[in-house]
């Protein structure tokens, strides 16, 4: 029995005993059987039902897009046969072990960490040592874990790759400054990338945050865009149309790399219950390995984006496999298809 658990790397025996019989069955060329394995994780499964609160998301952020990461978790947790939890860790932040206590206290094996408002560290929030964990964000910046997130970068190329392939000469990005650190840099990277193969000269990324309607006027008489691609769809409404007014969005195309239905811009759909799911699916491996503590080579997964265009006024849309949304009302919301440029098959864009 203790050499069983040993090679499963039980937490019930030291850390001493695992590792010496763990390097005995190396030296001895031990290989384990997957079939027998798998075999008896089904067994022990079956004698020992999954205890319920045995996995927690740990949030502060109050979001759609983080309503649908905790959805798709949910989901897949269920369906693995684990309940999952809802930590607001707000109160926690100053009392570091009382948190550890509590998750201990409910039977927690494993964490996922939400995304925050801003860049923060939690490397005292917790003894890692106690918890498998994924973070499901860039946002938590320490400690370094196994992340699942949006793959910023290839849903950006492939935004950038249909402006020039539908007619767009001038495409500029605009954004908010968190999102940019949170797409960690990818979005701008991108998007200097597809002027340097399209040869043409980048206007200057707008962080829309940082500048007043007055600013924006100025950028956009100076850099003429004939499409702005904007990190989330609700940054036109609430930056760039308030500053430019009907007439002035009425001549740019805006695309989004963060599609919301109820704004109705078209744009990369990131899948976020997708991301929750591979999370789940991340964090439940490592407790099936009895893996604990922080990683000494923690891994990124990414999960690719789906395009959606919103059908336009005329009722036409270049893919007809893909979502709809009612377009919105002032000219400046206009979908991507009203315009008469060369149609894109973009069935290659579909993730």
């Amino acid at each position: 029995m203790t050499v069983s658990l040993a090679l499963r790397n039980h937490p019930s025996l030291p850390a001493h005993t695992r590792e010496r019989i763990q390097r005995l069955a190396q030296d001895q060329g031990y290989r384990p059987d997957p079939v027998l394995t798998h075999l008896m994780q089904h067994l022990r499964n079956q004698r020992a039902p999954i205890p319920t609160g045995n996995l927690t998301a740990l949030t502060t952020l109050d979001a759609g897009f983080v309503r649908r990461l905790l959805a798709g978790a949910r989901a897949r947790a269920a369906h693995l046969g684990y309940d999952l939890d809802l930590i607001n860790i707000a109160p926690y932040l100053r009392r570091n072990s009382t948190l550890t206590r509590i998750l201990r206290a409910r039977g927690i094996a494993g964490v996922l960490l939400a995304p925050t408002i801003d860049p923060i560290s939690y490397r005292r929030l917790l003894d890692w040592t106690q918890f498998a964990t994924v973070a499901m964000t860039y946002s938590v910046v320490e400690p370094r874990l196994h992340r699942v997130v949006t793959h910023h970068f290839d849903n950006a190329v492939r935004t950038f790759d249909l402006l020039a392939a539908r007619g767009y000469r001038r495409p500029a990005l605009a954004m908010t400054t968190d999102m940019e650190f949170r797409a960690n840099h990818s979005y701008s990277a991108a998007y200097y990338r597809a002027a340097q193969l399209q040869g043409i000269r980048p206007a200057p990324m707008l962080l829309v945050d940082r500048h007043g309607p007055a600013d924006i006027r100025a950028w956009f008489r100076r850099y003429r865009p004939d499409a702005v691609v904007v990190a989330n769809a609700h940054q036109v409404r609430d930056y760039l149309f308030p500053a430019l007014g009907e007439r002035g969005c009425a001549a740019v195309a805006f695309v989004c790399l963060d599609y919301e239905p109820d704004v109705g811009i078209s744009g990369m759909d990131q899948s976020f219950e997708i991301i929750g799911s591979h999370a789940v699916d991340l964090v439940v491996g490592q407790i099936h390995r009895n893996e604990r503590g922080l990683p000494e080579n923690p891994t990124v997964s990414m999960v690719e984006g789906r395009w959606v265009d919103v059908v336009g006024k005329s009722g036409t849309s270049a893919d007809a496999h893909v979502s709809s949304a009612v377009p919105m009302e002032c000219a400046c919301r206009r979908s991507l298809t009203t315009r008469r440029v060369r149609p894109l098959n973009v069935a290659g864009l579909q993730s």
